[in-house]
C-alpha cells in the first residue's frame, strides 16, 4: 500500500530537509531581529522534519526581505496563513489562494528589488526551475521547466517616515500587494510541510464486458495519491479531499461511494486506532451497503497516510444511521487495494525461463512447469533461436501464463497445468522484421486481460486479449513522434505504465496513462492522458509494479550509469529519489505489488560464454545484489 513507499521515500530525505532549512536559515532562521523558538522535531516527525515558526513583518525591511520572510512565512504550522497574510496589503490578501495551489521550485531566492525611481513601490521577481505543481484537489504533477518566473509588487505603507532617507529606510513598512494566487515554496520546503498519502476509489464496471463475466461489475480500491499539510489535521484534510473526490486524472476510470454526501466532518482518533467520522447527507438505514463501502475507502484512506497497524476500527455516522470497519474485516474485503495483485490471489512467486531448453520454470523451486510451456519437447516455435528467446508473462492467479516466440512474431498462451497436451493457435502476430521491433513481453491485470504491443514500425499496435481470447486494439494518446516499446498494466487495470520510444535518440521515457473502459464493436479500453513520471531519466530500460501506487524502473540520467529507481505514479519522486546502483549490464527488473516479495533483476555478463545471471536485492540500508543461484534461467518475471 501507499504508506510503505511513503516511509521509505521520507526516510531518505529526511536528514536533507533538516540540514537545509537550519542551515539555510529559510523558515526556521529569521533574517532579522532575535532568534525564534523552533519546536523539537516529535512523533512521526522524529530526526526528520522541522517546525517552522513564521516571523511577523518588522520596520525596516527591504522589499526583498519582505518577500522572502513572506514565502517562508507561507509554509508554516498556521491553519489560515495568518502570519503569512500580515504580509500582503488588504487587497491581496482578497486576490491570495493559498489552498487552491501550488508551484513547486528548486529554490525560492527572490532577485534584486527594482522601484523604477519611486521610492514607495518595488518590483522584486523569483526565478527559478520549476519543479511541479499542485493543484485545487491536492493533486502532485511533475512539471519540469528550466524558466520560471513570477513578479511581486510591493508599496511602502510606512506613514511620516520623515525627509531624510535613511531614517526613511528604517521606518519603511513594506507590503506585497500584487501577486500569483497560488502556495510558492521550494521542494525542500515542500517535503518539509507536506505529507503524502492516498485515497481510494472504485474501479468502474466493464461496460464493453457482458454482466457477470470477469471484470464486468467486479470493484476493487485504486489510490489516488495527494499530499496534505504535514501539521494541519492531516486526517481530516485527507477525510474531506476523499469525500471531494478523485483527481481529474483519474476521475474517468473509478468512482465514489461518497457521490451524493454533502461533506464530512473532521476525523476523530483516539489513542486506540479508532476513527469517527460524520458523514453530512448520508442515510446508512436505508443504504447500508453504502456505509460499508465508504468505510473502507475512509479506512484505507487514513492508514496510507498513518502507516499500517494505525487505525483499528473506522465508525461512520450519517444523518441516519452509523455503520463501522474494523481492521481484521477490512484486510478480507474483495475490493481491498491489491486484492487483484499476484500475491493476493496465490501467484506471488518468481518465474524464469530456462536459457538453453525455453521451458518456463517456477524459480522457487527451479522446476519446470505442468503442462506444454514446461515441457522438455517445447514446440519448436517457442525454443531459443539464434540467441534469442521470447519474453513471457504469467497470469496473477498463476494458472495460465502467455509467452512470445523467439522470433518475436507470435504470442501463445496455454494453462500451467496438463490440460493442453500441444500449443494452440497464435493470439496475436507481427509482421516486423526483426524480434526486437516484433512484441513486447506480455502483461496481464487482475480481471484476466492480457496485453501485449506490436512494435512493428510499420503497423505499430497495442492489444488487449480477453478470456474468450477476443483481440482487441487499443487506441493509445502518444505524443507526437513516440511509440510504445512496452506496457505493464497495473493489477487493478486502470494504469498503464509505458515505455515510449523515441525513434531518433533510440531512448525510452517512462510514462503513465489512464485506462478507460468504453462499450463498442471497435475497442474495449482506450490508453488517455499519458503524463511522464520519471522526467529525470533520459533512458529507461524495464520497468515493473512495485505495488499499487510505485514502480520500479530500471534507467538511467543524462551522463550517468544505470540505477534503479522507486517511481511513484503521481511523479512526486523525481526531486528526491534515491537511486540503488545496477549491476553491469542489467536489462530486466522484477518485482511484484507486495513488498514482502524480492526484487529479481537479469544480467547479461560481459563474458558472452557466462550467460545471463539472475540477481535478487537483499538486505537494507543500503541493499545490495546477490546471485539468486538458478543456474540456466533467464528473465525473471513475477505473475502479472
Amino acid at each position: 500500500m501507499g504508506s510503505s513507499r511513503t516511509s521509505r521515500r521520507w526516510a531518505g530525505s529526511g536528514l536533507v530537509a533538516l540540514t537545509v532549512l537550519v542551515t539555510a536559515g529559510c523558515a526556521t532562521m529569521p533574517d532579522s531581529g532575535s532568534p525564534e523558538p523552533v519546536d523539537p522535531p516529535s512523533g512521526a516527525d522524529q530526526g526528520v522534519q522541522v517546525r517552522v515558526i513564521p516571523v511577523p513583518p518588522r520596520d525596516g525591511q527591504s522589499p526583498r526581505q519582505v518577500l522572502q520572510n513572506f514565502l517562508d512565512a507561507s509554509i508554516a504550522d498556521e491553519h489560515d496563513y495568518q502570519t503569512a497574510r500580515e504580509y500582503l496589503t488588504p487587497e491581496a490578501v482578497k486576490t491570495w489562494q493559498p489552498d487552491t495551489g501550488a508551484v513547486i521550485l528548486a529554490a525560492t531566492n527572490p532577485d534584486a528589488s527594482s522601484g523604477d525611481g519611486d521610492p514607495d513601490h518595488a518590483t522584486v521577481v523569483l526565478q527559478s526551475q520549476q519543479i511541479a505543481t499542485l493543484d485545487a484537489k491536492r493533486t502532485y504533477r511533475a512539471r519540469p521547466e528550466p524558466h520560471y518566473s513570477a513578479s511581486f509588487t510591493l508599496i511602502n505603507v510606512a506613514k511620516d517616515t520623515g525627509k531624510d532617507p535613511k531614517d526613511a529606510a528604517t521606518k519603511a513598512q513594506w507590503r506585497i500587494t500584487d501577486l500569483p494566487p497560488v502556495l510558492i515554496l521550494n521542494q525542500t520546503n515542500f517535503r518539509n510541510a507536506y505529507q503524502q498519502a492516498d485515497r481510494y476509489f472504485f474501479t468502474l464496471p466493464d461496460p464493453s464486458l457482458p454482466p457477470g463475466s470477469p471484470g464486468a461489475d467486479q470493484s476493487v480500491l485504486v489510490p489516488d495519491p495527494i499530499f496534505v499539510r504535514r501539521r494541519i489535521d492531516p486526517a481530516s484534510t485527507a477525510a474531506a479531499a476523499l469525500a471531494e473526490g478523485p483527481s481529474d486524472w483519474l476521475k474517468p476510470a473509478v468512482r465514489s461511494a461518497f457521490d451524493g454526501t454533502d461533506s464530512v466532518g473532521n476525523v476523530s482518533t483516539d489513542t486506540s486506532g479508532a476513527v469517527r467520522v460524520q458523514v453530512n447527507g448520508a442515510n446508512f438505514q436505508a443504504n447500508e451497503s453504502q456505509c460499508g463501502q465508504l468505510a473502507a475507502q475512509l479506512y484505507f484512506t487514513l492508514v496510507s497516510l498513518n502507516g499500517p497497524g494505525s487505525i483499528d476500527k473506522v465508525t461512520l455516522t450519517g444523518e441516519h444511521g452509523t455503520c463501522y470497519l474494523g481492521s481484521a474485516q477490512a484486510k478480507t474485503l474483495s475490493w481491498a487495494p491489491g486484492s487483484l495483485t499476484s500475491a493476493a490471489n496465490g501467484g506471488g512467486v518468481p518465474y524464469g525461463r530456462n536459457a538453453a531448453t525455453g521451458q518456463l520454470i517456477r524459480l522457487d523451486s527451479n522446476a519446470a512447469v505442468a503442462g506444454v510451456l514446461g515441457s522438455a519437447n517445447l514446440p519448436v516455435t517457442l525454443r531459443p533461436a539464434g540467441g534469442q528467446l521470447g519474453p513471457f508473462a504469467v497470469r496473477r492467479d498463476g494458472q495460465k501464463a502467455a509467452v512470445v516466440s523467439a522470433d518475436g512474431k507470435g504470442l501463445y498462451e496455454a494453462p500451467l497445468d496438463d490440460s493442453a497436451k500441444q500449443l494452440g493457435a497464435a493470439l496475436v502476430t507481427s509482421q516486423a522484421p526483426s524480434p526486437g521491433q516484433g512484441l513486447s513481453t506480455p502483461s496481464w491485470d487482475g480481471f484476466g486481460g492480457l496485453w501485449v504491443v506490436d512494435r512493428d514500425p510499420a503497423n505499430p499496435q497495442v492489444w488487449l486479449i480477453r478470456g474468450n481470447n477476443s483481440r482487441v486494439a487499443v487506441p493509445v494518446d502518444l505524443p507526437t513522434g513516440l511509440t510504445v516499446d512496452s506496457i505493464r498494466i497495473s493489477s487493478d487495470g486502470t494504469r498503464a505504465a509505458l515505455l515510449l520510444l523515441d525513434p531518433v535518440t533510440k531512448t525510452r521515457s517512462l510514462q503513465i496513462g489512464l485506462v478507460v473502459r468504453v462499450s463498442g464493436v471497435q475497442s474495449a479500453a482506450a490508453i488517455i492522458d499519458l503524463r511522464a513520471i520519471a522526467p529525470q531519466l533520459s533512458d529507461v530500460t524495464s520497468v515493473s509494479w512495485a505495488d499499487p501506487d510505485t514502480l520500479l524502473a530500471l534507467g538511467k540520467e543524462n551522463g550517468g550509469v544505470q540505477q534503479l529507481h522507486y517511481v511513484p505514479t503521481d511523479g512526486s519522486g523525481s526531486a528526491t529519489d534515491t537511486a540503488l546502483q545496477a549491476v553491469d549490464g542489467m536489462t530486466v527488473v522484477a518485482a511484484s505489488e507486495d513488498r514482502a516479495d524480492q526484487v529479481l533483476a537479469d544480467s547479461k555478463e560481459q563474458d558472452p560464454k557466462d550467460g545471463d545471471t539472475i540477481y535478487q536485492l537483499a538486505g537494507s540500508a543500503p541493499p545490495t545484489w546477490r546471485s539468486y543461484n538458478h543456474s540456466g534461467a533467464v528473465l525473471p518475471a513475477y505473475p502479472g
